[in-house]
């Protein structure tokens, strides 16, 4: 083999009188751009994986986060700065992704690749999306709560929703639909309240559940929730009740620190998360072969996704979903590397039965 090169290198030589130079490695800065780090994943799990998969499949690239704060109109100053600086690529999570179109528009028009991940893709020029399947959560957990119903007939449910401006919200409906519709339908389960909490922030989930108790005079038996930043608002205002553990709560998503703990203790029935590693890898993945100008990686793109945009839907990389219970937290949650055993068991996990073992 060192022959065969070598012999290639005299050829160039002897044709164009100098080596030919390999093609250098891309150096600069993708800008990955968050709504927020108050919310677990992003700080927790999401830009330590892309910031690892980044020195492994571009060492040259700095991975640098600009935090929006909640903030669309910031995001948008941000991601404008972003491509002012020179930036090889976005890598973003919108605020508001109906509002995202302008950032996806500029970033189009300077040239510069945009992967977006986890929240919908806005209406605009995306290259890549990873994500998740949407109504894969609603429906394994639409599933559980119809085979985990409380005893009470008919079981008062609240609903206690997330933000309609996303994707996220009516694909996860479709799956909870498609198991309490028929339950709704025949009256084992009646709806005492329903409630969006916008921007799925856990003080407006709070806000929510604190007037459905209100409403119904405490006379609740579950609720219905879209994460687990919503679902600890709602155990923040069943807990001003004393009404913690007494009240299930259904649903959840993220699998943060909390939300783990609470299906541990018997507060929330289960929880879900995505494949948090692969997805951060496929990410980095798919926006260093749009830098380098090469066709994405072997197997990386599985599907598509809408976008009221690209014809056909954006070129998406879609990873499985996992599912949560007290059963399963030591495979899905601690050999996987979400948390270890040491920090579910602190604060108030510690009362879990699975911390006394």
């Amino acid at each position: 083999m060192k022959r065969t090169i070598s012999a290639a290198l005299l050829s160039a030589v002897a044709l164009f009188g100098t080596v030919p130079a390999m093609a250098a490695e891309p150096s600069g800065t993708v800008y990955l751009l968050v709504p927020n780090v108050t919310t677990n994943r992003w700080a927790k799990f999401d830009i330590p994986n892309m910031t690892e998969a980044m020195k492994k499949y571009a060492p040259g690239i700095e991975l640098q986060v600009l935090n929006a704060n909640d903030d669309m109109q910031q995001q948008v100053s941000q991601a404008e700065s972003a491509l002012a600086s020179g930036a090889l690529g976005i890598i973003l999570v919108s605020v508001d992704p109906p509002r995202s179109a302008s950032i996806l528009a500029k970033a189009e028009a300077d040239g510069v690749p945009v992967v977006t991940y986890a929240h919908d893709p806005g209406p605009g020029p995306v290259s890549y999306h990873v994500s998740v399947p949407f109504s894969d959560i609603g429906e394994a957990q639409g599933k559980y709560l119809s085979e985990h119903l409380p005893e009470h007939r008919p079981v008062r449910l609240a609903y206690m929703l997330g933000d309609p401006k996303f994707a996220f919200y009516g694909e996860q409906m479709k799956g909870f639909d498609k198991y309490l519709k028929p339950l709704i339908d025949n009256g084992t389960v009646e709806i005492v309240c329903q409630a969006d909490a916008l921007l799925y922030l856990a003080a407006n989930a709070q806000k929510n559940m604190e007037q459905c108790l209100t409403k119904t005079n405490n006379e609740v038996d579950g609720a219905v929730v879209m994460n687990d930043d919503t679902g600890g608002g709602v155990i923040a205002a069943l807990s001003a009740q004393d009404m913690v553990g007494k009240v299930k709560v259904y649903g959840g998503y993220d699998a943060t620190l909390e939300g783990v703990q609470r299906v541990l203790l018997g507060w929330q029935a289960a929880d879900m998360a995505p494949p948090y590693k692969g997805m951060a890898d496929a990410a980095v993945q798919l926006i260093v072969s749009k830098i380098k100008g090469e066709e994405a990686p072997e197997g990386v793109v599985n599907g598509t996704w809408p976008n009221n945009f690209t014809e056909g839907g954006v070129p998406a990389r879609l990873e499985p979903n996992v599912f949560i219970t007290p059963e399963t937290v030591q495979a899905s949650v601690i050999d996987a590397g979400l948390f270890t055993k040491e920090e579910l068991c602190g604060g108030i996990g510690k009362d879990a039965e699975f911390c006394k073992n």
